[in-house]
């Protein structure tokens, strides 16, 4: 059996897209946990509703909002099932998610199977309810096992930090959990944790999970103090990685070049002013900048634009950041 784990935090106008989608599913043996957590719309009772309407539906209860990590870590504990996957109330699955998923699981006897996904806006997600839901579309994927080494080097360090669109067995999830606190990068964590307790990966270019952009999301919102969890989370990931794979500390360096980099384009779209109350963390990016974004090694595997922008910002700063705010 697969539980599968969705938090739910004001998510009223998304929740019901999102459980219809496990309902059609074309794999039958599961158990969705929603955690409310301390919504403060209607999301908890169109959560009830549908669990009184399917008895493999559970709903827990959050008297207030103690952040995505809790949540999971909530819905995680209660799984009764052999594999857990994670999905977000705003996303939505494709009829076969969790069929292609156990196939590709059994086939490669995985410790983790890794689907692609479909980046949709909210055009996408009116047209596609506009529509109906269709059937599961017959076609061949391309199914492949992998190290963890390899998917680390292949796919985590393109952006592929999501714990979402993956089945994860049981066993390799044992005394891991969501760090607490985290605004950004609690996923990538959680993921880090469990690639290293696993020993085999199944991954497909099937793209059975549907993410969505959420104009109101942590990314979007303009600069907080909680922003800096971009940096926090890749020096806590640079730690667990090089420790065992200690030939991706350049590319963990590099990356934590581009996540300080990251923040400060945050910190550019705010005011000339408004910036002066984040000096702190404004010289928190610079330091990393200057230790990192000037060695050869380093700068060599940074994205194109990024040893140009790194320069004018070791060198230049408020010009860097004024022609960036002005830009954005």
């Amino acid at each position: 059996m697969i539980s599968i784990v969705v938090p739910v935090y004001n998510a009223s106008q998304y929740i019901e897209k999102c459980i219809k989608s496990i309902l059609q599913q074309t794999y039958y043996e599961w158990e969705l946990i929603l955690i409310d957590n301390g919504s403060t719309d209607e999301s908890y009772a169109i959560c009830r509703k549908y669990a009184q309407l399917d008895e493999r539906i559970f709903v827990l209860h959050q008297h207030h909002n103690q952040g995505v990590s809790v949540a999971r870590n909530l819905g995680k504990e209660k799984a009764g099932g052999e594999f857990i996957t994670f999905i977000d109330a705003d996303d939505w699955v494709e009829p076969d998610f969790l069929e292609k998923l156990v196939s590709m699981q059994q086939k490669e006897k995985a410790d983790m199977a890794i689907c692609g996904y479909s980046v949709v806006h909210e055009a996408d997600r009116k047209e596609e309810e506009a529509a109906g839901t269709g059937e599961a579309e017959k076609k061949e994927y391309r199914i492949k096992a992998c190290t963890v080494e390899k998917y680390i080097r292949k796919y985590m360090f393109r952006g592929n930090t999501h714990c979402w669109g993956i089945l994860y067995h049981k066993d390799i999830l044992e005394g891991i959990r969501f760090p607490k606190g985290m605004t950004i990068g609690e996923d990538l964590l959680f993921l880090i944790d469990a690639l290293l307790a696993a020993k085999k990966i199944a991954i497909t270019d099937y793209k059975g999970y549907k993410y969505y952009i959420n104009e109101k999301g942590a990314m979007k919102k303009p600069f907080t103090p909680s922003y800096m969890d971009q940096i926090r989370c890749w020096e806590v990931a640079k730690e667990k990685v090089v420790s065992i794979y200690p030939e991706f500390k350049d590319r963990m360096d590099s990356t934590l070049v581009v996540s300080a980099m990251l923040v400060v384009g945050k910190l550019s779209e705010l005011g000339k002013e408004e910036r002066k109350k984040y000096t702190k963390e404004l010289e928190e990016c610079r330091q990393i900048v200057k230790e990192y974004g000037s060695k050869k090694e380093i700068v060599k595997l940074l994205p194109k634009g990024y040893p140009l922008k790194c320069m004018l910002f070791q060198y230049v700063p408020k010009l860097y950041m004024d022609l960036y705010g002005s830009i954005k």
